[in-house]
């Protein structure tokens, strides 16, 4: 049920829908204010466009059953468009409405909270269809949850080689768990320097962040895998949310103590145990990658150059410092990859993982989420000093299983 209701001086004008599910809306505060509301006594998410600029998804303020958020410095007639994710304890999963635009003049015109849980084709990037297996939304400050997340500490030890190789990739950093914490309903990911090196293992190192994991934990095979983040955009980074296939051998940490000199050992077998790149970012592009790596032979081999095989693509993402939205749909036939899903539902990226010889995509995979400093990825350029300590924030990691 619709309810418009308008009126002069103080009073204010607002719309919402009433349904089986939460009240939700938007309501005018000022001239220049509006506030979003979710009536639910779990978390709740806005997420918001303002006169078709960057998406913004903010976890609102929960009090007293309500969910707000005061979005304030607003234009008159300024164009708002916007949507809701929140938690339903009846069912116990996430619901997500659709989105609905209101136009703020101070008093009159707001939009419509939406019918939470209905969505539309369950292949164009919707809910429909879906069902939440799976999530941290990460609401305990501390360390990250130790039933989802191990570590990988170190700087990827290769033992062919008998040294450190930057996780294969000629990284900077050294990874260690206390870079990882949770914070404001946030997973945060700290990039450090320290202008005082630690010698480790013989060699001298000056930056720190850290990298999660679920291998051993959690992991899957085809879903809906998504997570809500925001990443740095300074010279020299380059975080990733992406996974890796379970037969991949490397070690991870579960219980990290000191001395710091303890480390984990790559993968071996990479790429013919897989990884899916679900978001990569470099340097301060406003765009981001999405990849595939395997073996173009089946079975499990030491790594061979010659015979990996990737479909890099890269696609925009506006301002990637806010947070955006990065998913993607995996399938028996193929892969989709989404950007900010709720209002693009066009995927950016599309492979086909059918083939015969790309067998790594049709076994379990756990995730990964890290902030590498330097690297081959980001190419001949390392971090401004002075724009340390770096950032990633995770809102969120969910996984979803399609119903059938």
């Amino acid at each position: 049920m619709n309810l418009r209701t308008a009126s002069s001086g103080a009073l204010a004008a607002f719309l919402f829908t009433c349904n089986a599910h939460a009240l939700s809306g938007v309501e005018p505060v000022d001239a220049s204010s509006l506030r979003f509301f979710v009536d639910t006594p779990a978390w709740a998410d806005v997420h918001y466009r303002v006169d078709n600029g960057h998406q913004l998804n903010i976890r609102m303020q929960q009090a007293g059953g309500r969910n707000t958020y005061l979005l304030s410095e607003l234009d008159e007639g300024a164009d708002v468009s916007y949507a809701f994710t929140y938690w339903d304890l009846g069912c116990n999963c996430a619901r997500e409405t659709g989105w609905n635009s209101y136009q703020h003049d101070g008093g009159s015109g707001p939009g419509d909270g939406g019918d939470p849980g209905n969505g539309g084709n369950p292949d164009g990037g919707d809910d429909a269809g879906w069902s939440v297996v799976w999530e941290d939304t990460f609401d305990q400050a501390g360390a990250p949850n130790s039933a989802n997340w191990n570590y990988h500490v170190g700087n990827g030890f290769n033992p062919g080689l008998g040294g450190f190789q930057g996780w294969g990739n000629g990284e900077w950093e050294w990874y260690r768990p206390e870079n990882s914490y949770v914070e404001n309903g946030q997973l945060i990911i700290r990039g450090e320097f320290d202008s005082a090196p630690t010698e480790i293992n013989g060699r001298s190192w000056y930056q720190w962040s850290g990298r999660l994991t679920t291998q051993g934990k959690q992991s899957w095979q085809y879903g809906r895998i998504e997570a809500r983040i925001a990443v740095p955009g300074a010279r020299g980074t380059w975080p990733a949310f992406w996974m890796m296939g379970d037969a991949c051998d490397g070690s991870v940490t579960t219980a990290y103590t000191a001395p710091m000199s303890r480390y984990d050992v790559m993968a071996s077998n990479w790429s013919s145990c897989g990884e899916v790149d679900i978001m990569e970012h470099r340097n301060t592009e406003q765009a981001y990658t999405q990849n595939l790596f395997w073996d173009i032979r089946a079975g499990l081999y030491p790594w061979a150059g010659d015979t990996t095989a990737n479909v890099p693509n890269s696609a925009p993402v506006g301002d990637p410092r806010q947070f955006n939205l990065y998913t993607i749909e995996w399938h028996a036939q193929e892969i989709r990859w989404y950007l900010n899903r709720e209002s693009n539902p066009e995927p950016v990226h599309v492979i086909d993982i059918s083939k015969p010889n790309m067998e790594e995509f049709h076994r379990p995979y756990h995730l990964i989420l890290n902030l590498a400093l330097s690297g081959t990825f980001t190419g001949p350029t390392d971090p401004d000093i002075n724009d340390f300590p770096l950032y990633m924030k995770v809102d969120y990691v969910r996984v979803w299983k399609q119903n059938r």
